[in-house]
């Protein structure tokens, strides 16, 4: 077994999937408009070729339309995300479309039979810790920055540790949350990759919500096995290998943006904490230490935008000196 050649097969397959030549060079009738084609796909009304009459394999074919099981398939859209992630999400933000199923309806439905697996499995999990713990290390993290950075403020309430366990037992929406805080620094900390350079916030939009459906598969194989730090081991391989794909920077130039780009994202999850909590003691009619937590608002926004300044003129190209050796 050659096992360069099986890999250099596996490597030219990523980089090119699909073949779009015609099926056939034959002209075709069109059944739905009667026109005349040479091709795939009728140019008058957009109708496949070979669509005939309707038998037991259309029936199955309409059931599985629901579930995303045909042509563009959810199924294989995901296989393309797992092999392929970074080259297949940067043909569909360059307008390759048709390789993909449609991304939030993959999204939603993804999110439904996550919720009927976790209901079918009984998994309320943590992927780093069992029985609901996984968001317990950020709650002793909160304590501890309000015990001995901020001392004058006291240590979150039962309130914030409810928010956190709420986090913790609902980790699809979590992610969610943590992703679309994702779109922002990527935008910035990425903006002069050597692939897909200067995308646009959109993109990134699409970027996350393709992101998003991988993170609630990697759940659901943590709700079905109970192998925690093993998915979290495969996620933390498949975000790296996707923005290495997406952006073209090497290892340690994909690495540390990556680092940067959740730092920014879990800074802006602290804000929204910190707000949440603030709003929370105002209506207690604790004033003085709602005051102390919406300072640390814009001392974290502050922070955001250092890290992202100090990333984006990094990474901005720089300009050949001049030659003056001559």
């Amino acid at each position: 077994m050659d096992i360069k050649a099986i890999y250099r097969r596996f490597r030219q397959w990523q980089l090119n999937p699909v073949d779009n030549e015609f099926t056939s060079s034959r002209p075709s009738l069109c059944n739905n408009c009667g026109h005349e084609f040479v091709g795939n796909y009728c140019p008058y009304c957009s109708q496949k070729r070979g669509i005939g009459r309707i038998t037991w394999k259309s029936v199955a074919k309409g059931i599985g339309e629901v579930w995303g099981l045909h042509n563009r398939s959810m199924f294989y859209t995901l296989v393309q995300l797992f092999l392929r992630p970074g080259y297949f999400i940067s043909d569909y933000i360059g307008g390759k479309r048709q390789v993909s199923f449609p991304p939030v309806k993959m999204l939603v439905l993804i999110g439904v039979l996550g919720v009927i697996i976790d209901f079918l499995t009984g998994a309320i999990h943590g992927m780093v810790y069992s029985h609901g713990e996984k968001m317990g290390y950020v709650n002793d993290v909160f304590n501890w920055l309000n015990v001995h950075v901020n001392g004058m403020f006291p240590p979150p309430s039962e309130y914030l540790s409810d928010v956190l366990n709420w986090l913790n037992t609902h980790p699809d929406v979590f992610s969610l949350i943590l992703l679309s805080f994702l779109v922002i620094p990527i935008y910035f900390i990425f903006r002069f990759a050597p692939r897909n350079t200067r995308h646009s916030i959109p993109q990134g939009f699409f970027i996350q919500v393709f992101s998003a459906a991988v993170f609630m598969v990697m759940n659901m194989l943590y709700d079905i096995t109970a192998l925690g730090w093993l998915v979290v081991l495969l996620s933390i391989v498949l975000i790296f290998v996707t923005y290495k794909q997406l952006f073209g920077y090497g290892l340690w130039g994909t690495l540390w943006r990556l680092v940067m780009a959740f730092l920014c994202a879990f800074t802006l999850l602290s804000v929204m904490l910190n707000f949440n909590y603030g709003i929370y003691l105002l209506e207690q009619g604790n004033e003085e230490t709602a005051r102390g937590f919406f300072l640390n608002v814009p001392i974290a926004l502050l922070i955001l935008i250092v890290i992202l300044a100090a990333c984006y003129f990094i990474s901005r190209p720089r300009k050949p000196k001049p030659d003056t050796t001559t």
